[in-house]
């Protein structure tokens, strides 16, 4: 069986609550995927030939190592890729917070900035190192069937629900940032807001490119009813909490073949990478 979706999770982009609603809608045909390689450009052909021996009824996978700019396409015919882009600002000042709060770094934001993982992170995600925002806009018009926005994720996940065949659609947020002073901090700031701006000139040509015409043609083909849907889908999805998830089959499923199977797999081909490179 082949997979027929490939979702390019580019970070701070809502992935985990993403990644919440395909757990429901898929169980353990759907993995957050990895490359066992760390330094691996993208997960390839090779990655999923061989994922494929744990997940024989794979529909679905997601992970930052999905590139649309990579092979999988070619590997499995009609196999469609879908990402989600946030507002190019607020998403690298939230991945600034999260490199900050999580990662351990210690640096300014101009120092940060200056790194070349950091900006445009949106544009080289989809099109690949040093690519424009045009180029990451050929992509999405040639080869990503779906794209979603953080900032209508309800919408975008009802659209995104519709369009792949969703067996049931829900989620609970399952992480946020312990606090966002810092992410508001620098937004607040306008010299800080500039450098932001700055940084991410391409990923703001993508960016809006998909909110006046990808996203508007994505809500004229789900049909006038969207709206009413999304009030509907808010208010019957507000009451799930976390304990509802593990009282889930399909999630329960997925759990136990992900920290039982995949992911031990994974951490084991990724340290022997890591040792054959380490210096004699």
């Amino acid at each position: 069986m082949n997979p027929r979706l490939a979702i390019a999770h580019i970070h701070k982009t809502a992935g985990t609550t993403l990644s919440a609603a395909l757990k429901i809608a898929f169980g353990g045909r759907y993995c957050l995927v990895t490359a066992r390689d760390p330094a691996a450009p993208f997960f390839d052909a090779g990655e999923l030939r061989a994922l494929r021996r744990v997940y024989p009824r794979l529909e679905v996978l997601m992970g930052h190592d999905i590139r649309p700019y990579g092979d999988l396409h070619q590997a499995v015919p009609g196999l469609s890729y879908a990402t989600f882009l946030r507002d190019p600002v607020v998403r690298c000042a939230s991945h600034y917070q999260y490199d900050v709060q999580v990662g351990g770094v210690d640096l300014p934001l101009e120092e940060w900035l200056s790194h070349e993982v950091s900006p445009n992170r949106q544009v080289r995600h989809l099109a690949g190192p040093g690519a424009t925002g045009d180029d990451a806009i050929a992509v999405v018009e040639d080869r990503v069937d779906f794209v979603g926005v953080t900032e209508h994720f309800d919408a975008s996940l009802l659209m995104m629900a519709a369009r792949y065949g969703f067996r049931r659609v829900g989620y609970v947020r399952k992480w946020s940032a312990p606090a966002n002073e810092i992410k508001q901090r620098v937004l607040d700031d306008p010299a800080n807001r500039a450098l932001l701006e700055e940084a991410n000139r391409e990923d703001m040509v993508l960016y809006r490119h998909v909110l006046d015409e990808v996203l508007p043609r994505q809500e004229a083909g789900y049909g006038p009813s969207l709206t009413a849907d999304v009030a509907a889908f808010k208010e019957s999805n507000r009451a799930m909490k976390p304990r509802h998830l593990y009282l889930r089959p399909g999630y329960a499923w997925y759990v136990a073949k992900w920290r039982i199977a995949y992911q031990p797999w994974v951490d084991r081909a990724r340290a022997a990478a890591d040792r054959v490179r380490q210096p004699v």
